[in-house]
């Protein structure tokens, strides 16, 4: 029965990614990353393959659906993404590398404390594009690191709307990876839906701090996709420190 599920959900996964390519929502080099970070995905979770593949779905699918929330709003303000917000190969790495990572990871060590962080770096990636998409077109953003006002777009700029929308984001895959996923083959209870939630938001909150201090700035130089990277790899990080310090 799980072989079929995991079939099922692989094929309605891809066929997710070949409608996003043909609507010009991801670009040629976007849909051959995603397809091999899929393949990952399917090689090293294994019996939790249908997991992963639900909890990526889904920040795929919503992640497309706020990209285009006041997109003309944003296209005057001059933050729109480009392209009419078509995601490249840097997108995808930037935000799927690390979940990659974690599950590369659970694949050697068979740990079940990496799925969670499989799913907090997913959680960390949705946070951080709701708050970017949703704040930008709502805040007032002021830089986390000195609270003073700075215009829309400005990298490390936060506001409380965009802080509403980081819990939205990363709620939205703590409660994708909790009730659809992990009660089914995992001995888990609200505490993980919380441990996630904390995490992804944490990692948003990271991406804004790296983003206030080292992004574009000398001597390190990161661009914003290095940023999501860490800022993704860290939420992961927070969640299984987080696992294995409570009881």
């Amino acid at each position: 029965m799980l072989i079929w599920i995991t079939v099922i959900t692989a094929l309605i996964a891809l066929s997710a990614v070949i409608y996003a390519y043909v609507r010009r929502k991801i670009n040629t080099t976007a849909l051959l990353g995603t397809l091999i970070l899929g393949a990952l995905i399917v090689l090293t979770l294994r019996s939790y393959t249908y997991c992963g593949l639900i909890i990526l779905l889904t920040f795929f699918i919503s992640g497309n659906i706020v990209t285009k929330y006041k997109y003309a709003k944003k296209e005057t303000l001059g933050v729109a993404e480009s392209n009419r917000g078509m995601r490249g190969i840097n997108n995808v790495i930037g935000n799927g590398l690390s979940p990659v990572i974690f599950a590369i990871i659970f694949g050697i060590t068979h740990d079940t404390s990496f799925l969670i962080g499989f799913s907090a770096a997913v959680a960390a990636a949705c946070a951080d594009t709701f708050s970017t998409e949703i704040g930008q077109a709502e805040g007032n953003p002021r830089l986390i690191t000195t609270l003073k006002k700075v215009p829309v777009g400005t990298s490390g700029g936060i506001s409380l709307p965009g802080i509403g929308a980081a819990v939205l984001g990363s709620a939205l895959i703590a409660a994708v990876s909790l009730t659809l996923c992990f009660e089914l083959t995992l001995r888990i209870d609200m505490l993980f839906f919380y441990i996630c939630l904390v995490s992804g938001f944490l990692g948003s909150i990271v991406d804004s701090i790296l983003g206030a201090t080292v992004e574009d700035r000398y001597p390190l130089r990161l661009n914003k996709h290095h940023v999501n990277i860490l800022a993704t790899l860290s939420g992961g990080i927070f969640a299984i420190l987080i696992a294995y310090i409570l009881p």
